[in-house]
């Protein structure tokens, strides 16, 4: 049944991908944010596996250049430090949005302490 595709707009769709949207759809309607983002999650590896692997890539990268791996830290220039805490695709943060408006979901300090400990794949640092 995968063979089945919706033209929506001109654009071909696949039935996996209409059964995917009803299900972000359904998730939606019980107001459970970290549920709904799973399902982005999922949604996300799937179409773009190369830029799955390149997230991988860049993190080893970028762990590979910190001054303090525990926390992730950086030479921010002078006496700063910053903390480099993880790597948040922007296709992902895009696909979020179109679910939640930022009055409904604001990616604050909290949002990416949740995700990180959620999704670790996509951590910097050892630690939250």
């Amino acid at each position: 049944m995968n063979d089945l595709y919706i033209s929506e707009n001109g654009i071909p769709r696949s039935h996996a991908d209409a059964e995917a949207v009803n299900k972000i759809v359904e998730a939606r309607r019980k107001e459970d944010t970290w549920e709904v983002i799973d399902l982005l999650l999922k949604l996300w590896a799937q179409s773009v596996p190369d830029e799955v692997e390149a997230i991988n890539i860049n993190i080893d990268e970028y762990k590979e250049s910190l001054n303090d791996k525990e926390f992730a830290t950086t030479k921010g220039g002078g006496d700063m430090d910053r903390r480099f805490m993880l790597s948040f695709p922007n296709r992902l943060m895009q696909m979020i949005r179109t679910q939640y408006k930022v009055e409904e979901l604001q990616f604050d300090k909290k949002f990416y302490q949740t995700f990180a400990k959620k999704y670790p794949f996509f951590m910097v640092a050892e630690k939250v």
